[in-house]
């Protein structure tokens, strides 16, 4: 079919004409030609819609009074390629065409045609084809975009199925096995990809340390940048200058205080003007023979606090986003942790969880719930409290991504 069209395009108007009386053929045909047209000339009878279709005519005359039946299935099966069909029939017959026929045909001639009625048909035809050809070439156009948003959009969802791999690779695939403290975390991107991270890594024998952070925007931008800052902010030796400093003295190097890590990507990833990116975080390294723990916070809520017997609270902190203000600098907290005593670091997908009305699940209901799923395995509490949330939003869901790490104290 398009290369039927595209030829029609190309070429002088091919009309077919299917008249079964030569002289009248004859007639039409000069008249026709005089119009501009290529003719041919096809009798009606067996083969006759093959016969017309090799000459990719852009208009077919058929004979009314030769079999009208079957002309109007032939002219039926023409109507997919865009051809102009006219019926030509004696003007004292025209009261016998079936009510159907302007399902199969576009105009009428009635014979003998006066060349009047005859230029006139030809001028609408001609008006016709040349709207159907610019909408032929807009469809194209059209077809042809789709095309491409579509090559594009399935290369999209590649990129950010091998973006949700590596990201899923980066996430803790181990907790550390450490008799003093114990971990658990939950994690769920609200698409494909996600802009949370977290993590939690040995940094010495007495030492761990742990994050959790939170991009700004979505999508595979979103990611890509979580996905930076996870291989950044890692404890392995060959990425441990943000994290650890070497140094003269035993044991050849110390851990980065909290707020110099944060200091140090603050001054790495400026904000992004064009994207409008940037990050928050919490970072803490908890020694886990005396149960000191050091933190730091730019612009991440805040972490809950358990202890035992006593009512669930919130640390203390605050400080900037990431990239939010180029000389900021970051304070350093710190609280001793006791046995029993656990900590909950989350993103404000998990916080600002809210329901169909736009209620936020909010730092009263963080702590209610906390409070009232008591001290119970570690990872159920971490489940407890993000079904909670979860359920809240009520069959929406979560609208963001939500990061959720645990730390308790044993």
């Amino acid at each position: 079919m398009s290369a039927l069209l595209t030829r029609q395009e190309s070429a002088i108007r091919t009309a077919v004409l299917c008249i079964a009386q030569y002289h009248i053929a004859s007639t039409l045909s000069e008249q026709f030609m005089a119009a501009g047209y290529a003719v041919q000339l096809e009798k009606p009878g067996e083969g006759l819609f093959e016969r017309i279709v090799r000459h990719s005519p852009g208009l077919v005359v058929f004979d009314g009074e030769a079999d009208l039946e079957t002309s109007l299935g032939i002219a039926h099966r023409l109507e997919h390629l865009w051809v102009h069909r006219i019926v030509a029939i004696a003007r004292d017959a025209m009261d016998r065409l079936p009510p159907t026929w302007l399902d199969a045909f576009d105009d009428i001639l009635p014979m003998p045609p006066r060349p009047a009625e005859l230029q006139a048909r030809l001028a609408v035809a001609d008006r016709l084809y040349k709207l159907e050809n610019k909408l032929r070439r807009s469809n194209n156009r059209v077809e042809e975009a789709d095309r491409i948003i579509a090559r594009v959009n399935r290369q999209m969802l590649q990129d950010q199925f091998a973006v949700a791999k590596i990201q899923t690779a980066l996430l803790p695939s181990s907790l550390p096995a450490i008799s003093e403290a114990e971990f658990a975390w939950t994690y769920r991107p609200r698409a494909e990809v996600a802009g949370d991270g977290l993590n939690v890594f040995r940094l010495d024998e007495a030492h761990v340390g742990f994050y959790v952070l939170d991009v700004s925007g979505s999508g595979t931008p979103a990611a890509l940048l979580s996905v930076l800052l996870s291989r950044q902010i890692s404890p392995f030796p060959v990425q441990s200058t943000l994290l650890k400093s070497l140094v003269r003295e035993a044991p050849g190097y110390r851990l980065n205080p909290p707020s110099e890590v944060l200091n140090e990507l603050n001054r790495t990833f400026p904000f992004d003007s064009e994207r409008i990116q940037f990050f928050t975080m919490f970072y803490g390294i908890l020694n886990i023979r005396t149960g000191n723990l050091r933190y730091a916070v730019a612009g991440h809520p805040l972490p809950v606090l358990t202890h035992a017997g006593m009512p669930p609270r919130y640390l203390i902190g605050g400080g900037y986003p990431i990239g939010f203000v180029d000389d900021a600098a970051y304070e350093e907290h710190q609280i001793d942790l006791c046995h029993g005593d656990r900590l909950f670091i989350f993103t404000d997908g998990l916080s600002e969880a809210h329901d169909e009305g736009g209620r936020q699940f909010g730092p009263f209901a963080m702590l209610q719930t906390l409070s009232d799923i008591g001290s119970c395995d570690l990872k159920d509490n971490v489940l407890k409290l993000f079904s909670a949330a979860e359920a809240w939003c009520g069959n929406d869901g979560f609208h963001d991504d939500v990061s959720l790490l645990a730390v308790g104290l044993r």
